[in-house]
């Protein structure tokens, strides 16, 4: 009697524990089990990171640690990475500056009794403010090309004024200098540092340069316009050129870009453009 009764309570102590160790290795709690049984690990030793990295093939270990952190390197993609192979379109501010052949002009008089005006094109502005549009397509991380379309702003500038005390009239002379261009740039891009790259371009456009200087007779009180007499330049060229700049990645689409550029028109009276870009482009 005394024998089945102590082999009773401990069958009773052993059993249910040897069942609740069966059940929680069965549900993939081992080594991870709070129940501090011999031969388990408290739950404290391990993180779930460190479980896992030792058992990234047991699958069933994604019931319990979800989430790829847990057995794949975390990938943090760059804040600006770069968009190769994307679209581009942009807008800059062109600050322009002209050289000029020498040719000398004379102007029939507009006053009464006025005198000839004698001139050369070395009175022309030189300096131009331009608008630019451009469409680029990058394929390669080093290569890319870009279509644009440039006009300037025309500008007119007042040379000289004169008048006669003996006539009710005055005499103003006016210049005024434009040019627009479209072609297309081939890009080279260089890495600096992940932000920025240097950009080498080769390109040729389509230039169409006009001068025109006008003198104007008005009438020194009304100021009506009686009558006035001018001259006209033009040059129309296919011309290559050159340029150098930096691109800086403000984010993953949005780009500001510094370039300078050297074109040889070689007109009858534009001789060559040095040019200053400063714009931006966006890149789907």
């Amino acid at each position: 009697m005394k024998k089945a009764l102590v082999l009773a309570v401990l069958w009773s102590g052993v059993f249910p524990a040897s069942v609740n160790a069966q059940a929680y290795y069965n549900g993939n709690y081992y080594n991870n089990g709070a129940y501090g049984l011999s031969g388990y690990t408290s739950q404290a030793s391990y993180t779930p990171a460190q479980y896992v990295s030792g058992n990234q093939n047991n699958a069933s270990l994604q019931n319990y640690f979800p989430g790829s952190n847990y057995y794949e390197p975390h990938k943090i993609e760059p804040k600006k990475q770069r968009e190769i192979g994307s679209i581009s379109v942009g807008a800059d501010y062109v600050l322009s500056y002209a050289s000029y052949e020498t040719v000398d002009f004379v102007i029939d008089p507009a006053l009464t009794g006025g005198s000839s005006y004698v001139s050369d094109t070395r009175d022309f502005d030189r300096r131009f403010n331009s608008i630019s549009l451009n469409i680029g397509w990058r394929p390669l991380r080093y290569l890319g090309f870009e279509a644009f379309y440039s006009t300037s702003l025309d500008e007119d500038k007042v040379t000289y004024t004169e008048s006669y005390s003996h006539f009710p009239e005055f005499a103003r002379g006016e210049y005024s200098v434009s040019y627009k261009v479209y072609g297309l740039d081939l890009l080279g891009y260089v890495p600096i540092t992940d932000d920025i790259e240097f950009i080498a371009s080769v390109g040729v456009g389509k230039y169409d340069a006009k001068a025109k200087v006008k003198i104007m007779a008005y009438e020194d009180t009304s100021h009506t316009n009686i009558r006035s007499s001018g001259k006209e330049f033009e040059d129309s060229a296919t011309a290559y050129r050159i340029g150098g700049g930096f691109q800086i990645w403000l984010s993953k689409h949005l780009t500001l870009r510094v370039m300078g550029r050297w074109t040889n028109i070689g007109g009858d009276f534009m001789s060559y453009i040095t040019e200053i870009n400063a714009g931006v482009r966006y890149h789907f």
